[in-house]
């Protein structure tokens, strides 16, 4: 063993001083592990700052270098002790130490090696023999030549960002942000002639050269983060990728600037430095693209240069606009032109000539920038001049999603964080009121029947939880509609005589609760308030069933029922005057904050052109929030409501006004999505990353009051000037021509978001009923005629968010419709109540005899309305209850009934069971179980055994709902989401059909018709918020994601939707008697558009679909000529058709396992 000790020394101590070694004096070297500590280090520091907000990463990035080095360097000091520790340690034996208050072990051996490397040593324990003596000695050399090695690795690291300091500063940029690579050579060609040119590319040629040789020396430095975009690696690669390609190839052979000499080596180097790092960056290198023809060449040339005017299609499918490539080296040649004063495209085969050796060069050249920005995750983002250069190094930047002026610190983040959560109070007041309600209970109670010389406990405590869940079941509202609380007694005085007339056996008490259980879901056929009464009804027999309450004791528990009802009653008369007001103007102000945090994966997504899995999970649940609120806000906009003073109308305006902020934001996703796998350059995905910043600081700069509940719309003389709204805004929804088409849609949909959200903010009330929803677009969109086609996408950049529709739906044809198929639902899930009430207390009785009764509440309270959902609430309910019971029960037993540990813990609980009811399953569950924890306790019914049983009773419970909910009348939740897509796509056929018939009267649309379109929208959105809460269960299962999962099916229900609103939008600001299309025309467009949504039903009813066309014929229509918002309305129906096409075909899977459109691409 000691020979071992020895051995393994000498491998860790030889492995640490050749990584030494190889790691600061050796060229092309990284050592054994220093390199992968600072590749691994880099890693993690990369998954944290992709999770921290934007502000906040330039601070954290700044520390990379510094702590690889620390990293390293402690790695290497920590080698060098552990392999002379491990040494000593095998001559640690007879008389080879001399100790003084150290051990021969292994701490000794390391303390020993560690006070010779720091060449102090240490009086405690001494070498005895020659050998030991010399390696001593030796240890302490080495430390000397470690730190000597140590800082030629600090010094030469330093050195390698110097010389990435010196080349990122000769581009030049005039403006802010990256700027263009050709655009920085302007200083050096005034009035046209070069000047000074060749010295610029030397200087750039050695400061290139420095770099490469010091990261093939510290490849380490290669992770290097400034925080500053304009110098970093990615940065200098393009700008110097840029420069070669415009100066080589940008101008014909024979001009002097193309035959500057130092071009030739500088093209060599950074090949050479590219081919250097394709292995360590180990990304896919693809062929580089094929040359076209001499002719086809100069065909895209002509049509370049001569911008021909081509009516632009309403096809989905547009004009080929020709090869990427060429039009990119157009450009470089008009901009080389522009720098140079010539024509450079004169000759068209000696350009051919030049394009074809230019290609493989700046093809590569774009693979190895991606892959170094991707590595080292480059994400520009430039909205105005100081966001390119931030002056913090200690501190974070600027939120940006703050305007300024607004209030900051903790109690601000308090107010957004309690806003997005519980808009208006809403939970937190009926919490309070709930606890209230209980604690007034149980006071009166105590305090009565002290005096009547009666024990207070358990009645108190009855009449506490029925004050507590008597509150659920209040209708509310205003006046004499608050005391209709008392009705409450009804079920609650039930429930006790149940408990007096039914003997108290095992199987009579089952029988009972499970028959309430079926009643308590069956009156929800009757309203929400008679299903609230229902279930008070079950839970209080539940209760006196856990309290087993005697006949004895009835009146006492009948006077503890009327106090309780009597105290909920008496604090729901506490003046909440404004409640309803109150709650929306919440729900406005957290609509937009989640619109807000909704833009910020969205801006990761765009600008570093990435759509990884954590992006997919921060946006999938930040829309999923959105949605979520926009569904709360809509269900308070009722109209006719004193607190808020809006009429019907107004109301659904608003209503309408939200779904299109929704639709916008759903839209500005799949344009983001779309744009990332479009090889967009950087400063483009810059500029459109700032432009998404832009009008997240504009939404988050509104005044906390929407203008049409009495609040100035930003812009008016009223509005605080540090608001800057003209400032914090896009101004217009052009994006420049250049841009690439996927950008100049992302440009478009956040542009349409912005208006969509000031539409929902700033209109005054009286405008709601003056103006359409969707009114008129504002000056500069008119100025646009390519702006609905810039919004919409074409047929390639939809199928790149839709990968397929599989068809999981059963026979919806057969359900009941309406109203019948509701009552059909209602009527399964009070048998599957009653069943699995009855079960769980059977399964529970062989448990326990006294405690079987626990196992009810999960088993009622699990049914959902699928199998899906049902497990997901089980799940949850078990999760809740197993760790409410181990807190619970811990402080109970702990805190030995102590009143002042229990009481604040119970009213804790009771707080926030209320609070968390109906938000969040497991935590109800969390905090309902320690209630009753505390209960126990308070009763003297505490003990290890219930503890046990508690748990075991819940896991019962949610099992049993589980499996009636699987097998008996069971409701899948497949098939219920087909049965819904239906129900929405007939919603959405209804609508497009109104529409057609307005277009086809060739009058403008009566106020009638609009008002059954407005109907017709609200029904479209609220049957797809219903569609997405029905997907819930389905997006946790495997293959969510695949071509044919649930993600891909919702998000094609949002492009319809969409485009179905841009269709009723244009149908509502239109004039049809202006349309040159014909009554028979539209006709025979309805016609289409009916047989596409057919084939879609179809393909949702399991049944084989017939066929779908995208092309509905609407590009023959008409003259060319048409009125603007005639064009809008053909457009969006041209893409509604192909969208519902694309599902149709996607729905049908090939016997290769592929899709239809899939297979033809």
């Amino acid at each position: 063993m000691d020979a071992f000790w020895v051995g393994l020394g000498i491998l860790v101590l030889g492995v640490t001083l050749l990584d030494v070694f190889l790691t600061a004096l050796n060229y092309d070297e990284a050592g054994f592990f220093a390199g992968r500590l600072a590749a691994g280090q880099w890693m993690l520091t990369r998954r944290l700052t992709r999770r921290l907000a934007r502000r906040w990463r330039p601070l954290v990035l700044r520390q990379v270098t510094g702590l690889q080095i620390m990293v390293t360097v402690i790695a290497w000091v920590s080698g060098v002790i552990l392999g002379y520790g491990l040494i000593y340690l095998g001559y640690m034996q007879g008389n080879n130490f001399q100790y003084s208050g150290v051990n021969g072990d292994f701490f000794g051996a390391i303390y020993f090696s560690a006070a010779q490397l720091a060449t102090v040593g240490t009086s405690q324990l001494s070498p005895n023999t020659d050998l030991l003596r010399a390696l001593s000695i030796l240890e302490s050399l080495n430390g000397v030549v470690l730190l000597s090695l140590i800082l030629t690795f600090l010094l030469g690291i330093y050195d390698v960002i110097s010389s990435l300091r010196a080349l990122s500063a000769q581009f030049f940029s005039a403006g802010t942000g990256v700027g263009e690579p050709i655009a920085s050579l302007k200083p050096y060609f005034p009035g046209g002639e070069s000047r000074d040119l060749d010295s610029h590319l030397e200087s750039v040629s050695d400061t290139f050269g420095s770099y490469t040789d010091g990261v093939r020396l510290h490849h380490s430095a290669y992770y290097f983060q400034s925080g500053r975009d304009t110098f970093s690696l990615p940065y200098s690669i393009r700008m110097l990728a840029g420069i070669i390609g415009g100066l080589r190839w940008g101008l014909p052979g024979q001009n002097p600037v193309a035959q500057e000499p130092t071009l030739q080596p500088l093209t060599a180097q950074f090949e050479k430095f590219q081919q250097y790092m394709h292995p360590l960056l180990k990304w896919q290198s693809t062929a580089v693209p094929e040359t076209v023809t001499l002719d086809d060449f100069a065909a895209q040339l002509r049509a370049e240069a001569g911008h021909a005017e081509r009516r632009r299609s309403r096809r989905i499918r547009l004009q080929d606009p020709g090869d990427p490539w060429v039009a990119r080296f157009v450009q470089v040649n008009r901009e080389m032109g522009e720098l140079t004063a010539t024509v450079p495209l004169t000759d068209v085969a000696e350009a051919y000539a030049r394009y074809a050796q230019w290609l493989p060069f700046a093809y590569h050249a774009q693979q190895f920038s991606a892959a170094v920005s991707r590595d080292l995750d480059y994400q520009p983002v430039y909205s105005e001049p100081e966001d390119q250069a931030p002056v913090a190094v200690l501190a974070p930047a600027p939120d940006e999603t703050m305007p300024r002026g607004r209030e900051r610190g903790v109690r601000a983040f308090l107010g957004r964080r309690v806003t997005l959560i519980d808009p208006g109070y809403t939970r937190l007041l009926s919490a309070a009121r709930a606890l209230g309600s209980a604690v007034l209970a149980v006071a009166v109670l105590a305090v009565a029947l002290n005096a009547l010389g009666q024990p207070p406990l358990p009645a108190a405590i009855f009449g506490g939880m029925i004050a507590m869940f008597t509150g659920a079941s209040s209708p509310g509202g205003h006046g004499w509609k608050r005391v209709a609380g008392l009705v409450a007694l009804v079920p609650v005085l039930f429930a006790i005589a149940l408990n007096v007339i039914v003997p108290h056996d095992p199987i009579p008490s089952a029988l009972v609760l499970t028959l309430l259980a079926f009643a308590g879901v069956a009156v929800s056929r009757f309203g929400r308030q008679l299903g609230g009464l229902g279930q008070l009804a079950f839970v209080s027999y539940y209760f006196t069933l856990l309290l087993r309450l005697q006949p004895s004791e009835t009146l006492l528990f009948v006077a503890a029922a009327v106090v309780g009802v009597l105290c909920s009653v008496a604090i729901q008369l506490i003046p909440n005057k404004g409640a309803h007001a109150r709650v929306l103007r919440g729900g406005v102000r957290a609509f937009e904050l989640r619109l807000v945090r909704s833009l910020e994966p969205l801006i990761d997504t765009v600008s570093a052109a990435r759509w990884d899995p954590d992006l997919q999970r921060r946006t999938r649940s930040d829309f999923r929030q959105s949605h979520h609120t926009a569904a709360f806000l809509s269900a308070q906009l009722t109209g006719n409501d004193p607190d808020i003073g809006l009429s019907v109308e107004q109301a659904e305006a608003l209503r309408i006004r939200v779904h299109d902020a929704e639709l916008a934001l759903a839209n500005l996703g799949t344009a983001a999505r779309a744009a990332t796998g479009a090889g967009i350059p950087i400063e483009v995905r810059a500029r459109l990353a700032g432009a998404l910043q832009t009008v997240q600081k504009h939404i988050a700069g509104y005044p906390e009051v929407p203008a049409w509940a009495g609040a100035p719309p930003p812009g008016d003389a009223e509005t605080a000037p540090e608001q800057h709204p003209d400032a914090e805004r896009l101004q217009t929804a052009r994006a420049p021509e250049h841009w690439p088409r996927p950008a100049r849609r992302v440009y478009a949909a956040a542009f349409e978001l912005q208006q969509a959200s000031d539409k929902l903010h700033t209109a005054r009330a009286a405008e709601l009923l003056s103006t359409p929803a969707d009114a008129g677009p504002g000056p500069e969109l008119e100025q646009d005629d390519s702006d609905i086609d810039a919004l919409l996408p074409g047929e390639e950049q939809a199928g790149s968010v839709q990968d397929g529709l599989a068809p999981h739906h059963q026979g919806a044809q057969a359900a009941p419709p309406g109203g019948a198929a509701e009552s059909a639902a209602l009527w399964r899930r009070a048998v599957q109540a009653a069943l699995s009430t009855g079960i769980a207390l059977y399964l529970g009785s062989f448990v326990s005899s006294s405690h079987q009764y626990w196992a009810a509440m999960p088993a009622y309270q699990a049914i959902g309305g699928s199998d899906g959902e049902t497990f997901v609430k089980g799940a949850q309910k078990i999760i809740g209850t197993i760790f409410g019971a181990t807190v619970g029960f811990w402080i109970a037993i702990a805190a030995g009934s102590h009143p002042a540990v229990l009481l604040p813990v119970l009213a804790i609980c009771v707080f926030a069971s209320a609070y968390f009811r109906s938000a969040s399953s497991p935590l109800a569950a969390f905090w309902q179980t320690m209630m009753f924890a505390q209960l126990y306790d308070f009763l003297g019914r505490l003990s290890t055994e219930a503890v046990d049983v508690r748990v075991v009773e819940t896991v019962i419970g949610a099992v049993v709902a589980l499996l009636v909910a699987a097998l008996v009348l069971p409701t899948r939740t497949r098939a219920k989401f087909a049965r819904q897509a239906l129900k929405l796509l007939d919603s959405v056929e209804g609508v497009t059909a109104a529409a057609l018939q307005v277009w086809r009267s060739g009058r403008a649309p009566s106020a009638a018709e609009r008002a059954a379109l407005a109907r017709g929208e609200i029904a479209m959105a609220e049957q797809l918020r219903t569609l997405q809460v029905t997907a819930a269960p389905l997006q946790h299962a495997s293959g969510a994601f695949d071509p044919s999962g649930v993600e891909n099916q919702l998000s094609s229900f949002w492009e319809l939707l969409y485009y179905t609103r841009h269709f009723v939008a244009a149908t509502e600001r239109g004039d049809p008697a202006q349309a040159n299309v014909s009554p028979e025309q539209w006709n025979q467009l309805e016609e289409a558009t009916e047989r596409n949504f057919a084939a879609l039903a179809a393909a949702f009813d399991a049944r084989s679909p017939g066929p779908a066309d995208s092309d509905v014929g609407i590009d023959e229509l008409g003259d060319g000529e048409e009125p603007r918002d005639a064009e809008q309305a053909l457009g969006a129906l041209a893409r509604a058709n192909a969208t519902i096409a694309l599902m149709v075909e996607d729905a049908i899977p090939q016997p290769t396992g592929l899709f239809h459109r899939r297979a033809g691409r």
